[in-house]
């Protein structure tokens, strides 16, 4: 694992880089969960399990940063785990607990 993320340099001490299988019973001060899935049939794949989907969002102490894709989460998935997870966080945007960032923000055109 560390030849994968060389990049980090002298931090990558600090960083753990983990699947959410191999993540059960552990967890961090901040976590970072990548669901970017946005299949172009809006299949969530193994996004549907509802225990993989408990694991990544219990592993965090302190702060949880959950990175995807909104429209991939809303209309016919709008019932399944993450689904419910992204409504819980524009939920919790309106009393200033959340944020949710569009990815536009983050670069230049």
């Amino acid at each position: 694992m560390k030849a994968e993320a060389a990049w980090l340099g002298d931090a990558r001490g600090l960083v753990k880089i983990d699947t959410v299988d191999s993540y059960q019973g552990k967890e961090n001060r901040i976590v970072i969960v990548s669901t970017v899935r946005n299949h172009p049939d809006g299949s969530p794949g193994f996004l549907r399990s509802p225990n993989r989907v408990n694991v990544a969002m219990s592993r965090a102490m302190e702060r949880l940063f959950v990175v995807g894709s909104t429209r991939m989460w809303r209309g016919k998935n709008a019932a399944l785990p993450l689904g419910r997870v992204l409504s819980k966080i524009e939920e919790m945007t309106l009393d200033g607990k959340a944020s949710v960032l569009p990815a536009t923000q983050f670069w230049e055109d």
